[in-house]
């Protein structure tokens, strides 16, 4: 935001010292990030006492201009005359890249220039000389006219600041002043209504609209002050009609639109645009509008693209004689849809986008329906407003939770005070009553009342002292910790972690097969317009992003939220992505591409981590993958995985997710358990099985039936194919046996392994291969 330092003195009655200024504008979240200086030197007013013809040359004229002192200059300007106040380029001075000399013409001496609005960067081309409406001869130009205008950063939810009003309003609270509230900025409303039509068919749209009517128009150049102070602050002068709704844009915020009210053909319709409506802009380009537009029209069309811009069939000409000045509140998300969507950022629309404020819409039409009476010459005809007018917000909030939080000791008159400043009125005792006016769109919760109070407060002024324990115990957040075990396992398997939009299209949403997710009212674009029910979207573009760039390797994570329209309506998923070689290629390491037990044992390990054993997978059918198999445990679903289909990845991907939610409920309790006093007793059996046979049917049995003493069972070798039977395979599995309080007798075991044989043999139909034993105890 461009800020004229003159102007916000005029509005704060004060001179400003920029350091103090700077200071003030960080302690209150303004931080000033350029500064520009507006003030040519050796710049002159002077007064035209005498003109005369140049005797030579026919163009020129012979000037005697009073300054401080009687000056002769030699000028081809056709605009002026005896008495004119002008500005005088002195030598030395330095217009348009070049330095002003004394030069002669013919024998006539000239000692200076008039100075032109070219010459000061306000046009391109200049017919005449600047001739000033008021002004003291002898007086320098930047003594009147110089500025300093200061690039302020400001954030997105504070419209208020997009105006000189605002900020002189915030530093105000730093000086501890107000600003002016005079004549030029609170006008009585007059009671002017008329038969002018105006139609709101959109209330969502435009919950507020207003026009003032004015007839005998002058449409002409701008006084210079308007034009210097339009160019100041970075924009161009156009007419005296524009230029004034620009300055009192600039001053309050509230964006104007002045229309020729001969080109309107009946009333005004504020409406929803037709897809395909075709609009044509001041600067002539044509655009192609959707439904979700919202326009201003007449009888015959679009006249203006709401909080946009307006349209050239009906823009201010020298040939306007009546205006219609519209002031309007249009919804700030709609006017951000429409100026994304068209790529149309305009002065108007990044104020709209933010919010503006309706309660100013009425205020702001009478303050600019003055500056026409005194600078366009007009009559003012009628005032009519539709809509409505805008509720006042209200928060309630505790002092003492106040008091608790900022370490503070304040009282209600002296927390009435320093809310006062910023125009917020409070009612009420014990429990206090915010009432937030309308520009502040920020506020809505009692913790924004208290960052409020501590920023007027200063918080230079807070005290450095150890906050006051609350009361209450600490709720620790077990799931957290859980996470933090999962992703440093991840990150030292060599994965990466990643971060996507929770934004993502609908469309494709739907070719997964989702149907209760979240859809976006109002929609950035339509890539994103709706809210994630999975994690595998953002993923899958990180890859094919990376394939595309010839990084065909790649093992991904993301840990964060998927939203659905229907209960659990949110739930905290992992979703691992991996493909691509198992290991770096190198030259006496053989080339091996990830598989699905790459991916198996992957999951495996983070469960094993969080001492979850014996998890179970299920085939199963899925959108978007060649095979999927479920993950359950206690014949709960947690997640699946995928190998991902060819059409959505160009490589043998795969893809995890997990509900780490319901994965975390069944985590118990951490506990030691010291290393094992005892060796342990190791056999392997091998079986042959029938291919369809479930390896986790297997490993249960076996399990449930070695009991206590059987420590764990490990799959080491699994092979189907030459020498085997088609519809059979071998299942090698090494088996660990040993008790806590003795060394375990080969007699002992071996009356468990037989256990072992017969019932995997009688109940999954196996037959045993081999049996054997690895050393004794160990």
């Amino acid at each position: 935001m461009l800020v004229s330092v003159k102007w916000t003195e005029e509005l704060l009655g004060t001179k400003l010292e920029i350091n103090t200024l700077k200071k003030i504008s960080l302690n209150l979240g303004l931080e000033v990030e350029e500064e520009k200086k507006y003030a040519p030197e050796h710049i002159i007013i002077g007064q035209i006492k005498a003109l005369a013809s140049h005797p030579s040359l026919k163009n020129l004229s012979i000037l005697q201009v009073k300054t401080n002192k009687i000056i002769q200059i030699v000028t081809a300007a056709k605009n002026v005359a005896q008495g004119d106040l002008v500005l005088v380029g002195q030598p030395g001075a330095k217009l348009s890249g070049q330095i002003i000399v004394e030069k002669d013409f013919n024998g006539i001496k000239s000692r200076g220039v008039l100075i032109s609005e070219q010459e000061l960067g306000l046009q391109e081309k200049s017919t005449g000389v600047i001739i000033l409406e008021k002004g003291n001869p002898g007086i320098l130009f930047k003594d009147y006219f110089d500025d300093l205008v200061l690039d302020m950063g400001t954030t997105p939810n504070r419209p208020d600041w997009l105006s000189i009003k605002g900020i002189a309003r915030e530093l105000g609270i730093g000086l501890g002043i107000n600003y002016r509230s005079n004549n030029l900025y609170v006008i009585k409303q007059p009671n002017r209504t008329g038969n002018f039509k105006i139609e709101i068919r959109d209330l969502q749209g435009c919950p507020r609209y207003t026009a003032r009517i004015f007839d005998n128009i002058k449409t002409e150049e701008s006084p210079f002050w308007i034009k210097w102070r339009l160019h100041c602050m970075g924009m161009n002068p156009v007419n005296n009609i524009v230029d004034i709704t620009n300055i009192v844009m600039l001053l309050t915020g509230q964006s104007l639109h002045p229309f020729d009210l001969d080109l309107i053909k009946g009333g005004i319709i504020i409406r929803k645009a037709r897809n395909g409506e075709e609009f044509v802009t001041l600067e002539g380009t044509t655009l192609k509008l959707s439904k979700n537009d919202l326009v201003i029209a007449d009888n015959n069309g679009p006249v203006a693209l709401a909080g946009v811009v307006g349209a050239k069939r009906a823009q201010i000409s020298v040939l306007t004689k009546q205006v219609l000045l519209e002031s309007a509140y249009f919804d700030s998300k709609r006017i951000a849809h429409t100026s994304r969507r068209l790529g149309l950022i305009t002065e108007a629309s990044m104020r709209f986008e933010r919010g503006a404020d309706i309660s100013a819409v009425d205020q702001t039409s009478a303050i600019t329906g003055k500056l026409f009476t005194t600078y366009a010459q007009a009559k003012e005809r009628e005032f009519i407003s539709k809509g409505k007018k805008g509720k006042i917000e209200t928060i309630k909030f505790s002092p003492s939770r106040l008091n608790k939080i900022l370490s503070l000791n304040l009282t209600r008159n002296r927390i009435k005070t320093i809310l006062g400043k910023i125009d917020i009125k409070i009612t009420g005792t014990k429990t206090l009553l915010a009432k937030i006016p309308h520009y502040r769109r920020d506020l809505h919760i009692e913790e924004d009342i208290y960052e409020e109070i501590a920023r007027v407060y200063g918080y230079m002024n807070i005290p450095e002292i150890m906050p006051k324990r609350w009361g209450g115990s600490v709720t620790i957040n077990k799931n957290y910790g859980y996470e933090e075990i999962i992703k440093n396992y991840l990150v030292g398997q060599g994965f990466n972690e990643t971060y996507n939009l929770s934004l993502t299209a609908s469309s494709r949403l739907s070719d997964f097969g989702f149907s209760k997710f979240v859809k976006i009212k109002n929609p950035l674009n339509e890539r994103f317009d709706a809210l994630r029910p999975t994690l595998f979207l953002g993923l899958l573009n990180c890859v094919n992003y990376n394939l595309s760039k010839g990084n065909k390797s790649l093992k991904l994570f993301e840990v964060g939220n998927i939203l659905f329209r229907e209960a659990p309506y949110q739930e905290k998923r992992l979703g691992i992505i991996m493909g691509g070689e198992r290991y770096p290629n190198f030259w006496d390491q053989k080339i091996e591409l990830i598989n699905y037990y790459d991916v198996k044992g992957v999951i495996e390990s983070v469960f094993n981590i969080l001492h979850i054993q014996q998890i179970e997978f299920a085939e199963t059918v899925k959108k978007g993958f060649d095979q999927a198999v479920t993950i359950q445990f206690s014949g709960k679903k947690l997640g699946y995985i995928g190998r991902i289909e060819e059409s959505l990845c160009k490589e043998p991907y795969y893809y995890i997710e997990l509900a780490l939610g319901k994965i975390f409920a069944f985590v118990g309790e951490t506990f030691y358990i010291p290393p094992a006093k005892f060796p342990a007793n190791t056999r392997d059996l091998s079986f042959l099985v029938d291919e369809k046979t479930k390896l986790p049917n297997v490993v249960k049995l076996i399990s449930k039936v070695g009991g206590p003493i059987l420590e764990k069972v490990v799959l080491f070798d699994y092979y189907k194919g030459h020498n085997l039977p088609a519809d059979r395979k071998n299942l090698g599995f090494r088996l660990y046996f040993r008790a806590p309080d003795r060394t375990l007798t080969d007699k002992e075991v071996d009356c468990f392994i037989k256990k072992i044989e017969d019932e995997v043999t009688g109940r999954v139909n196996a037959t045993l291969r081999k049996r054997g034993k690895i050393g004794r105890n160990k």
